[in-house]
């Protein structure tokens, strides 16, 4: 039974929010933290697109049921309303279900492999006590119709040179298996239950429960070992090489794993990949390989993603599938951090821009700087370079400009600022 979260305010519910309140994990964005992110989705697409992948976009509302079919546990906290007809509607709670459905049911006869991306928000009720946002904004890729380590090895090259081209440098792709973990489970023969009671331990990051369980269980004690460490072991193929050492049943899982990363070396990727067998999903779609980045600034993965092979099934056309979806206020806020170093926006505030120095706005718009035209007789181009974070500040000096460098506080007149500001960058 899914719990309803319904858009309409209680009856019983007579308060009225204050001017300007927003609901509970709602937020706006201003103008330029909106300039920031466009960037950032306008790189993201690029990258997509270098490899071919073609963006889709599907409603914001779709019918519960349909969702449903994925048989996810994250449909609980959905926002729920209804049709005319009383049929039950959801905001869509994730990006990759709808996708999934768009090419199982839209693309059935696409001879494959499908290769689409996407922008979009996904919507998700907040826990409570829990300050996080309802409305996601994502941007994501999905290979569809192409299986083993080569296509889980594109979707891995693919996020890390999309959050490259998005000014993230020095990211972290911690790599995990589903696979795996069932197979060690079920080598050694861990019961229903329990495997349960570990997979909720494992998504909670809860090493005190999951070890607790494992202490629990009865097997020899290098079997034990293994399975108390589970999900902290960390590395790169010599972890799975021990896995399928001490579980040999495991072992078709590891090598095809082992193969993936030595496709990710081959690419130059080895510093930038780790092993972590703690990483699982708390979508149930997940089959094989799962994906979390990490940049410094984001208490939170900048991305998740993984294998999903069985979900396009559950819409009517089976298709294995990997993919990933970039998580975008998480992006900005490790991004911030080197906006915060060099500074500012490019672009300058010109005292004179809307009356006696049009032409000249002009001339260094053409050169691709923004321009933030001001009057000639304003005298608040300082504050709002200040309050905006514009990075130069402009003023009349006869027939040039004298301009301000804020980024280093730095100060020139310049007679062609068309030529010298973009040679600044």
């Amino acid at each position: 039974m899914h719990s309803v979260h319904t858009l309409n305010v209680s009856p019983t519910d007579t308060t009225t929010p204050a001017a300007g309140a927003l609901p509970s994990g709602a937020r706006d964005v201003l103008p330029v933290e909106a300039a920031e992110l466009r960037g950032v989705e306008d790189a993201l697409r690029g990258a997509f697109a270098r490899y071919g992948y073609r963006e889709v976009r599907t409603p914001v509302v779709e019918y519960a049921h349909q969702l449903e079919r994925a048989e996810s546990g994250g449909l609980d906290r959905a926002y729920r309303l209804f049709d005319e007809a009383g049929r039950v509607l959801v905001l869509r709670p994730d990006m990759t279900i709808p996708v999934a459905r768009l090419i199982a049911t839209r693309l059935s006869e696409h001879p494959g492999p499908i290769r689409v991306s996407y922008t979009g928000s996904s919507f998700r009720v907040p826990q409570p006590g829990k300050p996080v946002a309802s409305e996601h904004r994502h941007a994501g890729a999905e290979l569809v119709g192409a299986d083993g380590p080569e296509a889980d090895a594109e979707a891995v090259l693919l996020l890390w040179e999309a959050l490259r081209d998005a000014g993230l440098a020095g990211a972290r792709i911690g790599l995990g298996d589903v696979s795996v973990t069932d197979a060690v489970l079920g080598g050694l023969q861990i019961p229903v239950d329990a495997r349960a009671r570990l997979s909720k331990a494992a998504e909670d990051r809860d090493l005190v429960a999951w070890r607790a369980e494992a202490a629990a269980a009865e097997m020899s004690a290098p079997h034990q070992e293994l399975l108390a460490g589970l999900p902290a072991m960390r590395g790169h193929a010599e972890v799975l090489e021990t896995v399928a050492r001490v579980v040999p049943e495991a072992a078709a899982a590891c090598d095809r794993m082992v193969r993936l990363l030595g496709l990710l070396d081959q690419e130059g990727l080895h510093d930038a990949v780790l092993v972590d067998l703690g990483i699982l999903r708390d979508w149930s779609y997940y089959s094989g390989l799962v994906i979390e980045a990490y940049a410094a600034g984001a208490a939170l993965p900048v991305a998740q993603g993984g294998r999903y092979d069985g979900l396009a099934t559950r819409f009517g056309t089976p298709r294995p599938a990997v993919g990933f979806s970039i998580e975008l206020e998480s992006l900005h806020r490790a991004l911030a951090g080197a906006v915060a170093r060099s500074g500012l926006d490019f672009g300058v505030v010109l005292v004179g821009g809307l009356d006696d120095r049009l032409a000249q706005a002009a001339e260094i718009r053409s050169a691709g700087v923004p321009v933030i035209a001001l009057s000639a007789s304003d005298r608040r181009a300082d504050a709002l370079a200040a309050a905006e974070g514009w990075r130069f500040v402009a003023h009349p000096d006869g027939q040039a400009l004298r301009i301000v460098d804020r980024a280093d506080g730095t100060e020139f007149v310049s007679m062609r600022p068309q030529e010298d500001l973009p040679s600044r960058r």
